[in-house]
């Protein structure tokens, strides 16, 4: 069976040998229908991790198998005295396979046509989900026509729809996804794609993408790990432009002090548009800033890691003044900030820090590289020389 198995998956692929197409024929027309509806079953299975394919399809093509082979039995209860059994047994035997064969390739291009390509998630990311829900921070709001529901997991989210009375929702049935200001949240659209929204943003999408395009609208910070369809391309509106993936993971800041989108690509290709602009395409690498009421991108290449560590679990600054730093942190610890001394203010400040530790440890570890002083009363964080 494992013969038959790689046998079939080489036919799919197109990479057979004459030969191995032989012996295909051969193994086929040794099979019930039973056992090669059960192979088909457990290919697709096997595929089920990485693709999509629809229960409507498989039917049909199992429906296409199963009247190939009743039709065979008609016709052999309507022969009476077969002049050349062996001759006509053959001939249906071979019809048959070469049916089903027919079906495979069919059906096979039906699947390939439609794949979609779920993101792999590194090791790394995996962990950070994991900390993420852990720590508690793992939080959002999903509306659903004009109702709010706390929720902390994709699951909840598909609760959330139960808990609404009404299921009719407007313009095409959209959802909006709000994190706090001290939370993110992991989510997972019908496709497959993967969207870690920081805190402090919203993303609109719909229930289910239809037509060639799959589009969402991005108010804040998300780093998206796209799944592969070739033909619908995934697009993000942000209010200076968009961002148009052809198969990549990317981050998207449209929380910028002079109220600019920058976006930095990690992997793959994409294009983005800004207002009243055309495409211009960005490689791994490149950063991209859409400034309100400029049709040209600014593009060029970083070090990406301070734009795109928070997706792991680490803040990184490079060359920041304390300002900037505590701005982040602020919202993170959901603490004001008051400075005793405003020269402090514009230290410079590179490093790292753990997302997920609490904030005493912290707040040493900067007073330990600074030499400042740094207090946390209540909810708010004194510093001082």
């Amino acid at each position: 069976m494992n013969t038959m198995k790689t046998l079939l998956e080489q036919y799919m692929k197109g990479t057979m040998s004459g030969e191995e197409l032989k012996m295909l024929r051969q193994q086929v027309s040794s099979m019930n229908d039973d056992e090669l509806r059960s192979l088909l079953e457990d290919l697709w299975q096997e595929s089920a991790d990485d693709y999509e394919i629809g229960e409507t399809l498989k039917q049909q093509i199992y429906n296409n198998i199963l009247s190939r082979t009743q039709s065979d039995d008609s016709e052999k209860s309507r022969e009476e005295t077969p002049r050349k059994p062996q001759y006509r047994t053959l001939v249906r035997r071979w019809m048959r396979v070469a049916a089903i064969l027919l079906v495979l390739v069919v059906g096979t291009m039906i699947l390939f046509h439609n794949r979609v390509e779920k993101p792999q998630l590194s090791e790394e990311v995996v962990a950070a989900i994991q900390q993420a829900e852990k720590s508690g921070k793992n939080q959002a709001v999903v509306t659903i026509n004009g109702e709010s529901v706390p929720v902390n997991s994709v699951d909840a989210i598909a609760d959330a729809q139960k808990i609404v009375s009404h299921q009719v929702t407007t313009k095409g049935g959209e959802r909006i996804l709000t994190t706090h200001h001290d939370t993110e949240f992991w989510m997972t659209l019908e496709d497959g794609t993967r969207v870690h929204l920081n805190y402090g943003t919203q993303l609109i999408y719909p229930v289910h993408f239809s037509g060639d395009t799959r589009e969402v609208e991005l108010i804040g910070e998300a780093y998206f790990y796209v799944a592969k369809d070739k033909n619908r391309p995934f697009i993000v509106h942000t209010p200076n432009g968009d961002v148009k993936q052809y198969g990549t993971e990317f981050n998207i800041n449209t929380k910028d002090e002079i109220g600019a989108t920058r976006i930095v690509l990690a992997n793959g290709s994409i294009g983005v548009t800004p207002k009243g602009g055309s495409e211009h395409m960005m490689q791994p690498n490149d950063m991209a800033i859409l400034q309100p009421d400029e049709t040209e991108p600014i593009i060029s290449q970083v070090d990406i890691s301070p734009y795109v560590s928070w997706n792991t679990g680490t803040f990184t600054f490079d060359d920041c003044t304390l300002e900037q730093l505590m701005r982040v942190l602020s919202h993170w610890y959901n603490k004001q900030v008051a400075f005793e001394d405003e020269e402090i203010r514009q230290m410079r400040f590179t490093g790292e820090i753990d997302k997920y530790e609490s904030i005493i440890p912290t707040m040493k570890a900067i007073h330990k590289v600074t030499g400042l002083r740094i207090e946390v009363r209540g909810k708010e964080i004194i510093i001082s020389e």
